[in-house]
């Protein structure tokens, strides 16, 4: 999903369940689209072969005492990269062997190699003496039956004063064994390391385990790490220097890092508008880093289309990552380890731009006679040879740089492509006899390049059904990528020039772009009235389904969400940095943060004015607190704190564990999220198990349940209308609503219902007596009662 996407998806006015549950499937998302999918706290990689029957034998045999004396690490004998290989026998790697046994199966965490900036674990399953696939970890990991958590299998982390950190992990397999990689670091703007005294020296990683293929039991391991001796090996070098390209974007060169076992570059990218507005498509560009005496040591080809990246050096891409929003991205560039070598240049060589053509080249032919005889065609100086051939074996195919594709039987296109030295590849598009689309199954590209510069580009399009061969296909493009050279350097040295200066955001459209301006006038308007006084502007546009996007002029200075069908503006948003903010709105707010959590300060670091059909407030920010306060009346409606789940009162923990447990058929909570909330109703600890999936609400006086939720069994997600259709008939008579309802309400509050009446309004039923609490419960189609909770009472 694209950081615009995100962005504007958060921008909705939805209910928390769905927001909550929205920002994680956004979250999963970025976790499991690989290289440039970015910032993952669950990120699974996908499994790399790393080992041939003889390999794994080699591996059982280096788990043994007698066998193990002999070497100084497993990962002698692991199928990782030469930069691993390097720190183990430097001295990093050092042996845990620690192990829990449950269900007759052991889990066994076995050695690590320390480096902050890639800290790896190897742990691995026996069961009766012998290794099981670890691949049964995760053959739950994505659930089909909703009754099942798929949060089980967890690993958490926290420093040596027990703050939970949210790290960056990756697996890879080698053997049967796991790797687990983690980076002790951010590349979000702002909370990047600066220096080695933001990393902790001591890590202690939890595993959770609670199901290992179709075996449920609980395999709890707290493993420390000493950090010390990694950060003695370890560098942080600032650099703080802009490249400016004149096709209209920057780069920014902020870090160099080293570490035992990998180098990295920290490098921003910024986009402009013209950017934006001519290119539409994401900056790529080649750089490389020399020595003293001029041999390259690395070299980082970053292209969108890795199969064009072929000129990298001594890269790690599998460990790259990135994040940043929509123009403005981070990103770290690993490479094997460099920290030795002297006196280094950074060369930015090269910026690719995808060109389009004046008019469209096509070609057309029969496939049946290119499998026969290739068609010569050229263009523009180009020569082109198009030909054909089926598949028919189901095995994969392995190509010259050793990759395996096209799984199956069926048939190959391929266009072998001169294309001299500043072209890359030719943007195909294919379409039927009968001008209908062909999507291949799989596309790859073998790019090469000779001894004078010039590219050949054999592309592949692979379509997975031998029957479907047409009479006709028409290919053509006119787009191409194109290499732009650039000679442009920086040492590689410390630097104490200040942060560079920020440059503006950059958008899909402008308002110019837009080309609405009623609408844009009645965005401005709208939000003048709303902040009398202050200079308002329109800028830049996103768009989402039925919605538009208005971006005030300024950095993240807030934005009109308008209606597409009505040209109506509906939500406004502004946002201040907290400083900015009234004084007398600070002091509300810190006044009811000081209520929750006294002698504390600092807590808030933005504001934002709201308003939308239902609200109208003012809600203020930090990382840990929220205050929110009705825009009219001046009162606080809201304040907020988060804690670490290990901060929590244990009778509180308790109360919400047992009423997880009456929900789930006696199933052990575990709890992801902690927050004291605060309202003119109420005053209670909400507990949260990992995605939301369960909320509990505990009284913060009583330390007893006023509300319990299964969030995922909601089906109507606070739609109102949606509510009203599924629910035109009720499910339940009061009678039945009585019976269903009474047993679980006796688990959770202790309340007997006789006596009580209960009304319905759609998937809402309220149950009440005289002089008694009320209980409200909500239900889905399928008569489950998914929510409860008691109002009549301060908590």
């Amino acid at each position: 999903m694209s950081n615009k996407v995100t962005e504007e998806i958060e921008s909705i006015e939805i209910p928390q369940e769905l927001r909550e549950r929205s920002k994680l499937g956004i979250e999963q998302a970025r976790r499991e689209l690989g290289l440039r999918s970015w910032q993952s706290k669950l990120a699974k990689t996908a499994a790399i072969a790393a080992a041939s029957a003889g390999l794994v034998v080699a591996l059982g045999a280096a788990t043994s005492p007698t066998f193990a004396s002999y070497v100084k690490s497993l990962f002698t004998f692991y199928n990782v990269d030469e930069g691993l290989k390097k720190a183990a026998d430097e001295g990093f790697a050092e042996p845990v062997n620690r192990e829990v046994t449950d269900q007759g199966i052991t889990l066994k965490v076995k050695e690590v190699v320390n480096d902050v900036f890639r800290l790896s674990i190897v742990y691995g399953l026996e069961k009766d003496g012998k290794p099981l696939d670890t691949d049964l970890l995760f053959e739950n990991f994505t659930p089909t039956d909703p009754e099942q958590d798929p949060y089980v299998n967890e690993y958490t982390f926290t420093d040596e004063n027990g703050k939970e950190l949210n790290l960056l992990q990756q697996w890879k397999k080698v053997g049967n064994d796991l790797m687990l990689y983690l980076s002790l670091d951010e590349v979000a703007p702002g909370k990047e390391v600066k220096s080695l005294a933001d990393i902790p020296n001591k890590l202690f990683v939890d595993f959770n385990v609670t199901l290992i293929g179709e075996t449920p039991g609980k395999w709890h391991l707290n493993v420390p790490i000493d950090l010390a001796k990694a950060k003695a090996s370890s560098a942080v070098i600032p650099l703080n220097k802009r490249y400016e390209s004149p096709f209209g974007f920057s780069l920014d060169f902020l870090q160099l890092r080293h570490g035992p076992s990998k180098s990295e570059m920290l490098i921003q990218v910024n986009e402009t508008q013209e950017w934006k507005r001519s290119y539409q498509v994401d900056p790529s560009f080649r750089y490389e880093i020399k020595d003293g005496q001029g041999r390259v040591i690395a070299a980082q080809d970053f292209l969108r289309w890795h199969d064009l990246a072929i000129g990298s050096k001594n890269a790690l891409p599998q460990f790259a990552n990135g994040q940043g929003s929509s123009g403005k991205m981070r990103f770290w560039h690993p490479f094997l380890p460099f920290r030795d070598a002297k006196d280094l240049k950074l060369e930015l060589t090269t910026v690719y731009t995808e060109e389009r053509m004046a008019k469209d080249f096509s070609v057309s032919f029969d496939p049946k006679e290119v499998m026969k005889q290739p068609l010569i065609k050229e263009a523009e100086g180009k020569k082109l040879a198009f030909s054909a051939r089926m598949k028919t074996q189901e095995a994969e195919e392995r190509l010259s740089d050793g990759r395996e594709v096209f799984q199956g039987k069926g048939w190959v296109i391929e266009a072998d492509q001169q294309l001299g030295a500043d072209t890359l590849d030719l943007k195909w598009t294919l379409k039927d006899g009968q001008g209908r689309e062909m999507i291949p199954g799989q596309q790859v590209a073998l790019l090469s390049q000779d001894e004078k510069g010039n590219y050949r580009n054999r592309t592949l399009f692979f379509f997975q059904d031998v029957a479907a061969v047409p009479d006709r296909v028409t290919m053509t493009y006119n787009r191409y990528t194109k290499a732009n050279p650039v000679s442009w350097s920086i040492p590689l040295e410390p630097s104490s020039a200040p942060a560079l200066p920020e440059v503006p955001r950059a958008f899909d459209m402008t308002v110019e772009d837009l080309n609405k301006p009623e609408i844009v006038a009645k965005a401005e308007k709208v939000m003048r009235e709303l902040v009398t006084g202050e200079l308002i502007e329109m800028y830049g546009v996103t768009e989402l389904n039925d919605r538009w996007f208005l971006h005030l002029k300024g950095e993240d200075a807030g934005m009109v969400i308008v209606d597409k069908a009505t040209g109506e503006p509906f939500i406004l948003r502004r946002n201040y940095a907290y400083d900015k903010l009234d004084d007398a709105l600070r002091h509300k707010a810190e006044q009811a943060m000081q209520e929750l959590d006294p002698g504390q300060n600092g807590w808030f670091e933005q504001g934002q004015r709201l308003k939308t059909k239902d609200q109208n407030e003012w809600i203020i920010r930090g990382e840990r607190a929220e205050v929110v306060i009705d825009a009219v009346t001046g009162a606080v409606t809201k304040a907020a704190l988060k804690y670490s789940p290990k901060e929590v009162n244990a009778q509180i923990k308790a109360a919400a564990e047992q009423a997880y447990a009456a929900l789930s058929n006696g199933k052990e909570m575990r709890i992801s999220s902690v927050e004291r909330v605060k309202t003119p109703l109420k005053d209670v600890w909400e507990l949260a198990g990992p995605g939301r999936r369960f909320i509990a609400d505990i009284g913060a006086v009583t330390h007893q349940v006023t509300s319990a939720s299964l969030t995922y069994k909601d089906d109507v997600y606070g739609n109102e209308a949606k509510a009203r259709t599924l629910f035109a008939t009720p499910y339940y008579t009061a009678e039945k609503a009585l019976e269903a309802f009474g047993p679980q309400v006796k688990k959770l509050f202790g309340l007997d219902l006789e006596g009580y009446r209960a009304n319905v309004q759609w998937n809402e039923y309220t149950f009440t007596k005289q002089g008694a609490a009320t209980v409200k419960a909500k239900i889905n189609a399928k008569g489950e009662f998914w929510e409860y909770r008691m109002e009549s009472e301060q908590s």
